[in-house]
């Protein structure tokens, strides 16, 4: 009877124990930040003696010149620019060999891939200081919900986006029972937009409390779809303004006289000549063999194919298809158009109705990848802002929306035009839900930022976040990138010497 007695009161005990520990857990939502491309390297033999990087690649130097110098000497001899082409396509695919993807849009080496992390981030070995923008998301949060309840899920950004979302799935199952909790958290971060409407699509948004999108790719990139489309151009004007915005040294007066000369650059008058020049060579050089090279690299990758915006699509398929292409990997670009691509908007209200937070960060005065015709559109180096706002109407570079611009949609009487008028938020998916952070890089939010307490403070928020809730960080924001803070927009920027300077040369 004592053994009885003795065996019931430790299960009462152990059970008294563990149910408290267990409620505690079911407290914490898991958070799952999604990566981007190029998050982390991908290898051949990963973990072996014979790893080799492959992307970003680690290109043969040698072969390069010697390919380059055969190139040259040839259309010197022929007087051909074919022979140009012909070099820039054999060089694109020296470059990308190991990277490639097979004709069925799977990966072409098996021992080809990225590093894979199953587990919360408590069980690596992270410098959440000095690591790329998604890694730093999930250290920030993991200061509220502990590194136990945190992951960082990376992909192979080249495969099937639809076909990812299985193990994306898988580690949504993992978390949610390792913290006791019936939902998870998703930060998605640039192509991590594309991963996560994929999995909304497969498995639903049942599972799923919060949405933060992170300069996602909801529903393309215009660089992508330019390209995918063969549209080609070296503009003079966006090439410096690009160069303007991208190179920052650190100091305030060179950075404003280097943004002065990169704006006088893009108007010379004496240089107009060369661009055209470079303009014209370069559409020569941008003919079939030179795409030849580009569908057999990107254009075989499904998850390049995700880029595609919706109005580009049939043109893009086209474009970088023939009677060649495998059926395999059209049926994989087509499903994930007809399913996803052509119904983002639609996947994410329906999420929206099912009870899912979604918060939208978008970025804006970076500029966008000077080589096609959409360069002058507004972005964060490499992602355009309207696409990251899910359709917000933004003035071109270097211009305003207009004193006299009329804010488009009502939206219950709240002003969701910039005071700078480079923007309307009132067109986006989410109007009342979307921030827009002025001079910020691409997904940006480092570690101990401004930016970084304000992702924490969203995913602490009990319910829907809006941009009227938090006092300290109103819709329109901007950055400043060496102290790492963040303030409101103002109708006027304080003035700067290049801001003096542009008015002169403006004028």
């Amino acid at each position: 009877m004592k053994k009885f007695m003795a065996v019931f009161m430790a299960v009462v005990i152990m059970l008294t124990v563990a149910v408290p520990a267990f409620a505690q857990k079911g407290d914490v939502t898991p958070v799952i930040v999604v990566g981007g491309v190029g998050t982390r390297p991908y290898y051949q033999n990963g973990g072996t003696q014979d790893e080799i990087r492959v992307f970003p690649p680690t290109p043969d130097v040698a072969e390069i010149v010697t390919i380059a110098a055969m190139g040259i000497v040839k259309t010197i001899v022929t007087r051909d620019s074919n022979c140009i082409s012909e070099m820039v396509g054999k060089i694109l695919e020296s470059v990308f060999e190991k990277f490639k993807c097979n004709a069925d849009g799977d990966s072409k080496y098996e021992n080809v891939a990225s590093v894979y992390y199953p587990l919360s981030i408590d069980n690596y070995e992270f410098d959440f200081y000095n690591e790329v923008p998604e890694v730093a998301i999930a250290g920030t949060v993991a200061q509220s919900i502990g590194a136990e309840n945190t992951y960082f899920y990376n992909y192979d950004w080249r495969l099937d986006p639809c076909a990812n979302a299985a193990r994306l799935d898988k580690m949504i199952g993992q978390a949610k029972q390792k913290a006791g909790s019936d939902k998870v958290t998703l930060i998605p971060c640039s192509m991590g937009g594309v991963q996560t409407l994929a999995y909304l699509n497969e498995y639903g948004s049942d599972d799923i409390e919060k949405i933060i999108f992170m300069s996602s790719a909801h529903k393309g990139l215009l660089f992508v779809s330019e390209m995918f489309t063969g549209n080609i151009e070296f503009s003079q004007k966006n090439i410096f303004k690009y160069l303007s915005d991208f190179l920052n040294l650190g100091s305030e007066d060179i950075d404003d006289a280097f943004d002065m000369l990169c704006m006088y650059f893009g108007k010379a008058p004496y240089l107009a000549l060369t661009f055209k020049i470079i303009d014209h060579y370069a559409k020569k050089l941008n003919n079939e063999t030179t795409y030849a090279s580009l569908r057999r690299v990107f254009g075989s990758m499904p998850g390049m194919w995700a880029f595609v915006c919706d109005e580009y699509f049939d043109d893009a398929r086209a474009f970088m298809t023939d009677e060649t292409t495998s059926q395999a990997l059209l049926d994989k670009i087509d499903y994930y158009h007809n399913n996803v691509g052509s119904r983002a908007d639609d996947i994410l209200l329906d999420a929206k109705e099912n009870g899912v937070s979604i918060c939208v960060f978008s970025h804006y005065n970076r500029g966008s990848i000077p080589v096609t015709p959409t360069a002058n559109v507004e972005g964060d180096y490499l992602i355009e802002t309207p696409c990251t706002s899910i359709g917000a109407t933004v003035a071109f570079t270097g211009e305003t929306l207009g004193d006299d611009y009329v804010q488009a949609n009502y939206c219950g009487g709240h002003n969701h035009i910039s005071p700078d008028r480079k923007i309307d938020a009132s067109t986006c998916l989410f109007p009342d839900s979307t921030w827009f952070i002025k001079y910020e890089e691409h997904v940006g939010c480092k570690y101990g930022s401004d930016f970084a307490q304000l992702v924490k403070e969203l995913n602490d928020f009990d319910g829907q976040p809006t941009v009227f809730d938090f006092e300290k960080y109103p819709q329109f924001l901007k950055t400043d990138m060496k102290s790492m803070t963040l303030s409101p927009v103002t109708a006027k920027e304080p003035l700067t010497i290049s801001g003096i300077l542009s008015s002169i040369f403006a004028s």
